[in-house]
């Protein structure tokens, strides 16, 4: 292929330079926006458009330019069905972007593009190819029919984005203007650029539309890099309603400022609206607050603000999810209560006494709390009983010269379990031997839940042999156990030790050390085991 480089090559791999750079940026901030995809697309979509446009400029050949041009057909549509794929999204009309929708979309275009690339076959695109006057290998492209239906195409699809784009930016919010302003002056530049081609009114019929889309890379490249586009994604501002008394501050999930109606500004005592910083900047003390609150429920607080005149305020902060459920933002509506807040002082110091009653009562609930007998997550019994009523079951079987067997039982891996998947799964693993323990003990037995893991189980009237036989029977039903958890499946086993008072202990201290020796020995013996107490 013959080529002869000049200014038009230069200037379309340039644009083809800044359209990759910009969508390099945009792809690096890609989690933060769903816009952010079809954005990507859209720029990769120009950068590729402007290369082939290069290389159409600096061929020389007529067969050369001719294959060119049709890529180029197949860049600018692809370009116009990720703008408006991309407008959607931008304008918060996802409700648009079903799969039946989709498809529609990529009609025309696919159209267009089978279109010009049989344009031999019948000439509604190009009717003839003219050499330029002056002698440079640029050609003058003859057009029919099929180019102004496939630059109608372009202009409806551009149209719809663009009033879709006009409706954001004119929201009262000042970051959605900035945005949806440089967005528009993006867009305006190569509609510019395709018109004044389609009047021929460029120098030898050039069409210089790709060349425009340098000043659309520029107009984004200021609109990701200087108004963060999307880094500062605009969350929730059809809630924000300028005239209302309360004040409203919207935070997007780094707890930074993206809009605030009057109101707040007022109530803060703030001039500006501080958009894209941090609130720990604007309000320092606030920072703690945030904190303090669950990210996925709503948090009621009071503060003080003192800018010159005491005001007392009421702080409601509600999450913003996406569809989801991940956070993406807040939503602080702050309500003046100063009147209120002085009409009953006297009312709020009786709250504080009765506040310190209640506090009193909750201290001895939790004290009768601590004393209870079951453990709250099993039902089993708590260690706490264990301790005072198991030296009394010893003694008993001790006046009738009965013997007691003891297990203890404790899951393997646990550990492994938590780290993986999380405190949840591993209650449920604990719950779930909780109920084989339900399952193979009596109303006489004592099945109690010592701690973490590790269970006991207390057989009065039971011989050694009857004990590890039971012992094996709940380490294979454990074993064979499994738990659905976050589409994962969880299994794992148990070790166990098994004693019999007296023969290895005539305390509880001893029977329990002896036993635990026991279930030492089945850890060390590779899990998933029952071992007896060594005998001497």
């Amino acid at each position: 292929m013959y080529v002869e480089y000049n200014l038009y090559f230069m200037i379309l791999s340039v644009t083809a330079v800044i359209s990759a750079t910009v969508a390099y940026a945009a792809w690096q901030r890609r989690s933060r926006c769903s816009a952010s995809k079809p954005f990507i697309a859209m720029m990769l979509a120009i950068a590729g458009y402007a290369t082939v446009a290069a290389m159409e400029a600096s061929a020389t050949l007529l067969r050369d330019k001719i294959f060119w041009s049709k890529l180029e057909y197949v860049g600018s549509g692809t370009v116009i069905t990720f703008f408006l794929i991309f407008a959607m999204h931008f304008t918060n009309k996802l409700h648009w972007l079903t799969i039946s929708n989709l498809a529609k979309l990529w009609v025309i275009p696919i159209f267009n593009m089978a279109l010009v690339a049989t344009n031999e076959w019948h000439g509604l695109v190009w009717s003839g190819f003219l050499p330029d006057p002056q002698g440079t290998n640029f050609v003058i492209y003859q057009h029919n029919v099929g180019f102004f239906w496939v630059m109608g195409c372009v202009y409806t699809y551009t149209l719809i984005g663009t009033l879709m784009l006009v409706q954001k930016a004119l929201l009262p919010s000042a970051l959605y203007r900035r945005q949806s302003s440089m967005t528009l002056a993006a867009v305006v530049c190569p509609l510019l650029g395709a018109t004044l081609y389609m009047l021929r009114l460029t120098p030898v019929g050039l069409n210089v539309t790709p060349m425009s889309f340098m000043l659309t890379g520029v107009c984004f490249f200021v609109s990701v890099f200087r108004f963060r586009m999307f880094d500062l994604v605009p969350v929730a501002r059809e809630t924000l309603i300028e005239r209302m008394s309360d004040g409203v501050i919207v935070l997007d999930a780094q707890n930074r400022i993206i809009d605030m109606n009057p109101a707040a500004r007022y109530l803060i005592g703030a001039k500006h609206q501080h958009i894209g910083q941090p609130l720990a900047e604007v309000l320092g003390k606030w920072s703690d607050i945030i904190k303090s609150y669950h990210p996925h429920e709503s948090f009621k607080t009071e503060i003080v603000m003192d800018s010159g005149t005491v005001m007392y305020l009421e702080l409601l902060i509600t999450p913003l999810h996406s569809d989801r459920q991940q956070l993406t933002g807040r939503l602080l509506v702050l309500h003046d209560i100063t009147q209120r807040y002085q009409a009953e002082l006297e009312l709020r110091q009786a709250n504080q006494r009765l506040q310190k009653q209640v506090l009193e009562i909750q201290t001895l609930q939790a004290q009768l709390r601590e004393q209870a007998t079951k453990d709250g997550l099993t039902g089993l019994f708590n260690r706490r009983y264990f301790d005072e009523v198991f030296p009394k079951r010893l003694l008993q079987a001790t006046q009738n010269a009965a013997p007691v067997a003891l297990m203890i039982m404790d899951i393997d891996y646990f550990k492994h379990i938590n780290d993986t998947f999380g405190h949840q799964a591993g209650d449920m693993v604990i719950q779930g031997f909780a109920e084989i323990l339900h399952k193979y003990s009596n109303s006489q037995d004592m099945a109690c839940r010592y701690g973490g893991e590790e269970f006991v189980l207390a057989l009065p009237g039971v011989e050694l042999e009857k004990a590890v036989e039971r012992a094996e029977q709940i380490r294979s039903s454990f074993e064979m156990m499994r738990w659905e958890f976050a589409g994962k499946e969880i299994s794992t086993t148990v070790s166990g030790g098994v004693g019999v008072f007296p023969k290895h202990g005539n305390t509880k201290d001893e029977l329990l050390s002896a036993v635990d020796m026991a279930l030492y020995a089945a850890k060390l013996d590779g899990r998933n085991c029952i071992k007896c107490v060594a005998s001497n």
